[in-house]
């Protein structure tokens, strides 16, 4: 099986390192000389996919899927009008990852669905998130707590001519949900949980979450409120039940991932993205043994989701670091996005694997740590230790977590 990735930054990564996993070689496509993913891939090929056809027709055939991992608008509407001609499976939806790239559509969609959602303004009363529609992840996401600052958080975005979603501020933890679907029927895969740095960027995947953590909800390690063994079966099958009438509704064919806050009412769908995403997937991976880019290809390829056994095997605890100006930080993921080509190493001081740009001796670096346990508190210990040993090794000073954004704070998302 060889799988032709395109885009090698974050989504690339997570592409080719779940590919390798499943035995498949990779071939990774972008226009820089070192993506993140370029360490990862099997082979490299420096140039813009778009522009000569014919070379782009003989790569592709080559092949036996396709797998866009970037979000250039053009790029995508160019491999899902070729990939598909040339008879080669593309592993995407594009009409479904339009709906879900502009926040204000798949609002009216989860309006249309009745999904449960943040209540918009000015229904809702402060603190309210604003936020542009088109723009992915924590990018320009303000919480405002009066009319002044709403204003202005308009206003911001407005200027970099974004279209601006204001809505209600929901506390209480993070979820994620991949789901496959295809003609008109879904299934739902493992909720992982989310933790956030003070730009509201993930830097911390947890799996499992809820009551199949078997553990008692307690402060974790590091600064972490262990929320995620608190979140209940109902929660969770609120949610499941929340993505696939989502992905049914909007008609997927392939693989998409919903993000709620669990706020007193229970979940609320925040945003969907009908793409491949990162870190969750191999959060997923090291927890319940699914691997996501493997089962959107079966999907793809038999035009039917595959039957799943998702009940967790193990915890995950997947994590950002970077190490800069003698502070070793755990941040979110946009340090790895800024990091050169990733290497994969096992037993990564201590981590069952890490990817990295790691240089002894260097003074700045980044790694995605990747570290498991019989339960979520002993992966947690273990992933503390890693970044304790990480601090010893490179006499490097651990920044405290205490900046770990409680609960009541992660609703920005």
């Amino acid at each position: 099986m060889r799988l032709l990735i395109v885009g090698g930054k974050l989504q690339g990564t997570e592409a080719a390192y779940l590919a390798a996993k499943a035995g498949w070689d990779t071939v990774l496509v972008d226009r820089r000389e070192a993506p993140p993913a370029a360490g990862v891939a099997h082979v490299l090929v420096q140039a813009d996919i778009t522009a000569d056809e014919e070379a782009a027709k003989s790569l592709v055939t080559s092949c036996d899927a396709v797998l866009p991992a970037c979000e250039d608008e053009p790029t995508l509407a160019w491999l899902a009008e070729r990939v598909p001609a040339w008879d080669v499976p593309l592993l995407f939806d594009l009409e479904a990852y339009r709906v879900s790239a502009s926040k204000l559509a798949s609002r009216r969609l989860f309006q249309a669905l009745d999904v449960p959602r943040p209540r918009e303004w000015p229904a809702c009363g402060f603190p309210v998130v604003v936020k542009p529609s088109t723009a992915s992840g924590s990018e320009g996401v303000v919480v405002a707590h009066d009319e002044e600052q709403l204003d202005a958080a308009r206003r911001e975005l407005e200027r970099a001519g974004h279209e601006v979603v204001v809505e209600e501020y929901v506390a209480g933890p993070s979820l994620s949900l991949e789901v496959l679907a295809w003609g008109g029927r879904a299934v739902p895969l493992q909720v992982t949980g989310l933790e956030f740095d003070a730009a509201y960027d993930c830097r911390r995947v947890v799996a499992p979450v809820g009551e199949t953590a078997g553990e008692p909800a307690a402060a974790g390690p590091g600064g972490a409120c262990s929320w995620d063994a608190a979140v209940s079966a109902g929660v969770l099958a609120a949610f499941d039940a929340a993505s696939v009438r989502i992905a049914e509704g909007l008609g997927l064919n392939g693989l998409m991932d919903v993000e709620v806050m669990v706020g007193d009412q229970g979940p609320r769908v925040l945003e969907i993205d009908a793409r491949l995403p990162s870190q969750t997937p191999t959060a997923v991976y090291w927890s319940s043994g699914l691997n996501i880019v493997e089962l959107l290809y079966r999907t793809v390829r038999d035009a039917a989701p595959p039957a799943l056994d998702r009940v967790p095997r193990r915890a995950c605890v997947y994590q950002h670091v970077r190490a800069s100006r003698g502070m070793l930080d755990v941040l979110g993921e946009h340090v790895m996005g800024g990091a050169g080509a990733l290497r994969l190493v096992p037993g990564f001081f201590g981590a069952d694997e890490a990817l990295t740009d790691y240089v002894p001796g260097r003074d700045e670096w980044a790694a995605t740590l990747i570290v498991t346990g019989a339960g979520v508190r002993e992966a947690r210990e273990r992933a503390a230790g890693v970044v304790a040993e990480l601090a010893r090794h490179e006499d490097l000073r651990a920044a405290p977590e205490d900046d770990l954004q409680s609960a009541d704070e992660r609703g920005a998302r």
